[in-house]
């Protein structure tokens, strides 16, 4: 699966989509919407130690839980790209991203981070092969269009691993 943007009256949606092989042809199936998109450009370009004021990382994500730090992600990369968040709700519980009470998609780093994504990261389960959850947490964050700084990523996957 994948996601696909469709231009209609001049703006943009996002789709979930499946290639299906019929008749030695592929076709695009739509397996869900996902809302309208947003997208913005880099206006500020701080890291996370910075934008949060802390001395290092290993002892912020020693004291936060995984959801705490997933919204600090978040929030930096609205601070990094101007994302004006009172127009937008985040809630992490229900794994969801609006405006105006409707799902949306805000275009990130070449990422969608919406309900799906949010979803996908929240939701994340360690499956005990070490190098393949790595690989699909780190796929879980560009789909988010979420820039990890490396000491981040290595951090929240070793509290991962221990509180499994």
């Amino acid at each position: 699966m994948f996601f696909r943007i469709k231009k209609i009256k001049g703006k943009e949606y996002v789709y979930i989509v499946e290639n299906e092989w019929a008749r030695k042809t592929s076709r695009q199936k739509v397996k869900g919407y996902i809302g309208r998109a947003y997208r913005f450009g880099l206006k500020n370009d701080v890291d996370f130690i910075e934008h949060l004021k802390i001395g290092n990382a290993s002892d912020f994500i020693e004291n936060n839980d995984f959801k705490k730090i997933i919204m600090h992600l978040v929030d930096l990369e609205f601070f990094r790209f101007g994302v004006d968040k009172s127009q937008f709700s985040i809630d992490l519980e229900n794994s969801k991203i609006e405006k105006n009470k409707k799902n949306v998609a805000i275009l990130i780093n070449d990422g969608y981070l919406c309900g799906h994504t949010l979803k996908n990261l929240i939701d994340f389960k360690i499956e005990n092969d070490e190098q393949n959850d790595g690989y699909r947490l780190a796929r879980a964050f560009v789909e988010a269009g979420i820039k990890v700084p490396q000491e981040v990523f290595v951090g929240l996957f070793g509290k991962l691993y221990k509180e499994k």
